[in-house]
């Protein structure tokens, strides 16, 4: 239980930072897109589940490599102890910015395939546009993803690693679906808060994760 609640913390929070400087940019394009349908609310909420869907998607593959790794203690547990450093380092990297961060968001798989598709999905209207451009923005290179996804690793279960990634879509929901709304307001308060806050619990996490892994390969 309080591995969820740490999951829904960290993404939550962080939905209210990075999430805005990372897909604030695809929320107001697709918003302006679609603010002359009859029905904007829904398409952004199409979007936004087909997002989540990618996560899901992806949570479900990281869970399949975590249960190959499960089945050698020794071997989870170094996965456990590297899983563990990699989510502080991505803590750090949130926390100071920089070109740790830079680094960390360049993804090759994005630049080949979803970055065109989402050029051409810029193109497409109603439902079909909602669907395919939220669900190029679930591969977009980001560091909390990357963290999440480390968690979905480090389990031995595939329908636990693809419900931390529902989970942790589900709690950039709220802020993202009101993204026009709340950026404004929080730009000005709780943005820095909520981004220390948040890079602190993912290096409270990773610690957590490494020492287990480091207690269980001893």
């Amino acid at each position: 239980m309080s591995e969820i609640f740490a999951i829904i913390s960290i993404a939550f929070l962080s939905s209210f930072s990075h999430c805005y400087a990372m897909c604030g940019g695809f929320n107001l394009a697709f918003l302006k897109l679609s603010s002359k349908a009859k029905n904007p609310f829904f398409l952004n909420l199409l979007y936004h589940l087909s997002r989540i869907f990618a996560y899901v998607l992806l949570g479900i593959l990281c869970g399949v490599f975590g249960v190959l790794l499960g089945f050698n203690a020794k071997i989870q547990s170094l996965t456990f102890f590297i899983l563990g450093i990699f989510m502080g380092i991505l803590g750090l990297a949130l926390l100071f910015r920089g070109q740790i961060l830079n680094f960390l968001e360049k993804n090759i798989l994005w630049e080949l395939f979803f970055s065109k598709l989402t050029r051409k999905a810029m193109h497409f209207k109603g439902v079909k546009g909602a669907v395919i451009l939220g669900f190029c923005n679930g591969f977009v290179p980001c560091g909390l993803v990357y963290f999440f996804l480390a968690n979905a690793l480090s389990q031995s279960n595939i329908t636990k690693a693809a419900f931390i990634m529902l989970i942790f879509g589900i709690s950039t929901l709220p802020s993202l679906l009101f993204f026009t709304y709340f950026s404004t307001f929080l730009k000005e308060r709780l943005n820095y808060f909520f981004s220390i806050f948040a890079s602190l619990l993912m290096i409270g996490y990773g610690i957590y994760l490494s020492f287990m892994g480091f207690k269980g390969f001893i």
